[in-house]
């Protein structure tokens, strides 16, 4: 059903063109420190279904895709995204929330996938431009705290900005309809799983 304020699946496409059609649940793997329990959870609810990693989540779970606001923290020292994911598996896409940027390693730009509440949120809406029903956020409950594996959360330890963009996500109502959350302040604004 399409969503009011929503834009069709057919005029948010990728940069270049994306082939897959896919369907039915995804999970959005955000970074912080509650992932392995959600992620636990999400497995136990829907079983083995694919995951987008995004950020630093690319180190910590095997993804079909990996996705970013912030595409030049892929290669870069200290973050270097792809390389962790591939010490998981190697079969993986790369994709950018942006206008095409002069970035080789990235295969795929959404540009309707911007805006606020942080690339979590940004993954949620190119999932659903992939062809996704459904879309549970782990890792993403937008409270201040640490990453995961215990890493310090830095920017993500500060209520100002997960307070911000979770404000974001609240006021964009047009991206609820298919979405909900695991945890914290994601899952009061969009809900838990349902089946």
């Amino acid at each position: 059903m399409q969503s009011s304020g929503r834009p069709h699946r057919e005029t948010g496409g990728a940069f270049p063109f994306y082939p897959v059609k896919h369907s039915g649940v995804c999970l959005i793997a955000g970074n912080a420190w509650t992932l392995p329990d959600d992620l636990g959870q999400a497995h136990k609810l829907y079983g083995d279904v694919p995951v987008i990693a995004v950020n630093g989540a690319a180190a910590e779970v095997k993804a079909f895709a990996l996705f970013s606001f912030h595409p030049d923290h892929y290669l870069a020292y200290g973050y270097e995204w792809i390389r962790k994911q591939r010490k998981i598996h190697t079969d993986f896409t790369v994709h950018g929330g942006s206008t095409p940027l002069d970035m080789p390693h990235v295969q795929h730009w959404w540009p309707h996938a911007r805006g606020g509440g942080g690339s979590a949120w940004g993954a949620r809406k190119m999932a659903w431009y992939m062809g996704f029903d459904t879309v549970v956020l782990v890792g993403c409950p937008l409270l201040p705290g640490n990453y995961a594996g215990h890493k310090p959360g830095m920017l993500m330890a500060k209520d100002a900005y997960t307070g911000g963009y979770a404000s974001w996500i609240e006021g964009d109502k047009a991206w609820h309809e298919g979405a909900c959350s695991l945890s914290g302040r994601t899952m009061e604004i969009l809900g838990a799983p349902y089946l």
